[in-house]
């Protein structure tokens, strides 16, 4: 119980950073790395081996597997390190539970941002208006006529836009979606769903 209140702190935290900026503070993570120590004590001084097990193998599964997209570049760091403090929830069916609310949420985020006309594709969009928004991934800049490609790791390529300092250019996009946001939203719904709905086993919980 108390392990996922911290790391609900955590997602709380950050998902409104990254709804306001697409960007999340290191700092965010403290309080859930902190929860994610109370579980791994709390099971080793109880002695209860096979939950420990079980909780290290999701860890070392569900967050290898993350941070090697991250490492690719295929997600951001900060949406690896939360899938990875979804794993550490002590709830034995964890982590299926708080992924299918995240999953709903981002469902239903989506299809309003497609609805809405950001979600549909590529786009071009003026570098002014691309330096202001934080929610767009740049595929390419487009500056004199002339496309030139960025770097395909997202965690690098907004970085890569932003140095070029070309104010008069163009850069074709595609929307990001506020993964974090979506992992953190569904992450308490979870919560709020134990509470009502199996308060018992929420508060047997470390």
């Amino acid at each position: 119980m108390f392990a996922q209140l911290l790391i609900a702190l955590s997602f709380a935290i950050a998902s409104y950073q990254d709804v306001k900026e697409r960007a999340v503070s290191d700092l965010v993570w403290i309080p859930a790395l902190v929860g994610a120590g109370y579980v791994v004590y709390s099971y080793y001084a109880h002695e209860t081996t096979q939950s420990l097990e079980f909780l290290i193998v999701k860890i070392v599964l569900i967050g290898g597997i993350a941070l090697a997209f991250a490492f690719f570049g295929g997600i951001g760091q900060a949406d690896a390190i939360a899938i990875a403090f979804v794993a550490v929830d002590p709830y034995p069916l964890s982590p299926v539970p708080p992924l299918f609310a995240s999953a709903f949420v981002a469902l239903s985020h989506i299809g309003y941002e497609y609805a809405v006309g950001n979600a549909r594709g590529g786009r071009t969009i003026p570098m002014q208006q691309f330096l202001r928004e934080q929610r767009w991934i740049p595929k390419a800049i487009i500056a004199d006529g002339v496309r030139t490609e960025v770097n395909r790791d997202v965690n690098v390529a907004r970085e890569e836009v932003e140095a070029k300092k070309l104010q008069d250019a163009s850069v074709e996009v595609s929307y990001g979606v506020p993964t974090v946001a979506y992992l953190g939203i569904g992450y308490v719904v979870y919560l709020v769903y134990l509470v009502l709905f199996n308060l018992p086993a929420f508060l047997s919980l470390p």
